[in-house]
């Protein structure tokens, strides 16, 4: 079986490549594409399965999945502002053109985002549901798009301030004691390696699901969780809604700071993908087994 991810650089491509290669066969070749080969983690080279490409995909000339049966396809974000939207549905072209070109995938598997379904107010996932609107007339027999949950190791951006003499994070999520569905990327990779080496079609076509954790958590969930880990106790200090914006304008450039703001606010108190909103009886769900504390504790432990 031959696997290929497109792109590879990302923290939960890699992620899903150390499933694969912990849990598949062998006799299952990973093509990883990478636009700079020097970010080619040294744990996969040496694999004998496993098959470092240079493959960038704005650049459909690079692009040749011929002989993959499965395709993993992720939607890089975008930090250098224009139509976000528009960037998406170029990328997720090339990966489809690419796909149906090489006359030979079976299976193609889109990492996603919650609130992909919608197509406004919801900052930068709009990028995601340009991506499911291309890729699910992709000419293959099976097609999964699963749509994951806030990373927990979203949290570990900010370490710097973990590692200080009184450690503190930021938090764009208000008020503390507000509940969102969280996935670790652990969870993600092993997820998302089971779907590649599926050899059944998916029960329909697309097939949709979300990807959550074991339950959902609040930002004094992840206080509590890093506070263990660093072992003392960790301030949390919180980016109320109004501050987003000079927030995030601090971190992104400012043709893309509002996507962020939206998006930050889309899954809180009134936003349309606030969690009291949604009524998960009619949500295709599955439940990762990663515990916040243990995924936000594995995280500071790597970069410690």
């Amino acid at each position: 079986m031959h696997v290929t991810i497109a792109p590879a650089s990302t923290r939960t491509a890699a992620a899903v490549i150390r499933s694969l290669l912990a849990e598949a066969p062998d006799s299952v070749d990973i093509h990883a594409l990478y636009r700079n080969l020097a970010r080619v983690p040294k744990e996969f080279a040496d694999k004998p399965n496993f098959h470092a490409l240079q493959g960038d995909v704005a650049d459909p000339t690079t692009l040749d999945f011929t002989g993959s049966d499965a395709v993993l396809a992720i939607t890089p974000p975008t930090f250098e502002g224009g139509d976000i939207v528009k960037q998406a549905e170029i990328l997720s072209k090339n990966v489809k053109d690419a796909i149906e070109a090489a006359g030979s995938v079976k299976r193609l598997v889109l990492l996603s985002s919650i609130g992909a379904q919608l197509r406004e107010g919801v900052g930068e996932i709009k990028t995601n549901n340009a991506a499911e609107r291309v890729l699910a007339t992709t000419n293959v027999p099976s097609i999964t798009f699963v749509r994951c949950a806030y990373f927990m190791e979203n949290w570990t951006m900010g370490m710097d301030t973990l590692k200080a003499p009184e450690p503190f994070f930021f938090s764009t999520i208000t008020p503390l004691d507000w509940k969102v569905p969280m996935v670790a990327v652990a969870d993600i990779g092993s997820t998302l390696a089971a779907e590649l080496l599926k050899e059944e079609p998916a029960p329909s076509k697309p097939h949709v699901y979300e990807l959550h954790g074991p339950r959902r958590y609040t930002p004094l969930d992840v206080q509590a969780a890093f506070s263990k880990a660093v072992g003392k106790q960790v301030a949390v200090k919180p980016v109320e809604k109004s501050e987003l914006h000079s927030f995030y304008s601090q971190v992104f450039p400012p043709e893309i700071v509002g996507e962020w703001v939206e998006m930050s606010t889309s899954f809180l108190e009134g936003g349309v993908m606030a969690a009291d909103k949604v009524d998960y009886s009619n949500v295709n769900v599955v439940n990762g087994r990663t515990e916040l504390d243990e995924a936000l504790g594995k995280a500071y432990a790597q970069a410690a």
